[in-house]
């Protein structure tokens, strides 16, 4: 998901906030964050929606306090991967300053960021708490059962209880119930899904 930099790319004593966090503002409300949502930028707003998406994310933190730092780190992790601490610098960024990162850390710059998956992750998000009845949603695994996988022109006559169907499937995928591949751009009717690992 993201280039781990634990040895080159450092946050300048430049980059460090000194006017605290804030919100994203109305329209992103974050799907697995646990505390108060507080970002220091845009740019860590966007890591954040990806985290929401990375399926080895179970939830994150954010601008946690680190022992033996005099700064923040923007996101805690937990998932998969363990308990991670990630870091968000602008591009090019290098600090001799903050090498003593704790373990686990990984720095996110701008080219780190796959915009494809940026711009499906912002699609589907507000679509996370989209009510999916429960007809609809074993009908849809029933299909995924006996075909292995259907489209998203498939699900537009699977799932009969919404006008919206495919926002139907975007908050399942969100549940994690089903699989939608965020790496390609959506739109497409023959988007595959598939059932979730």
């Amino acid at each position: 998901m993201f280039t781990d930099k634990l040895a080159g790319a450092r946050a300048p004593m430049s980059s460090r906030r000194t006017d605290g966090p804030r919100g994203d503002g109305p329209g992103y409300r974050p799907l697995r964050c646990q505390g108060e949502v507080a970002f220091a930028s845009p740019l860590a707003a966007d890591v954040a929606r990806l985290l929401d998406v990375d399926p080895e994310v179970d939830h994150w933190r954010c601008w946690i306090a680190v022992d033996g730092l005099p700064f923040p780190t923007d996101f805690v992790t937990y998932g998969d991967r363990g308990v991670e601490h990630v870091f968000v610098r602008p591009e090019g960024t290098t600090d001799a300053d903050c090498d003593d990162l704790p373990s686990g850390s990984r720095v996110v710059t701008p080219s780190d960021i796959d915009p494809v998956r940026l711009e499906n992750a912002k699609l589907i998000l507000p679509l996370a708490r989209w009510r999916v009845s429960l007809d609809d949603r074993v009908r849809l695994l029933a299909a995924l059962d006996e075909e292995g996988s259907v489209t998203l022109a498939d699900c537009l006559s699977i799932i009969r209880h919404t006008s919206r169907p495919v926002a139907a499937v975007a908050a399942l995928a969100l549940a994690r119930v089903v699989d939608l591949d965020l790496d390609m751009p959506l739109g497409a009717r023959t988007r595959v899904i598939r059932r979730a690992d």
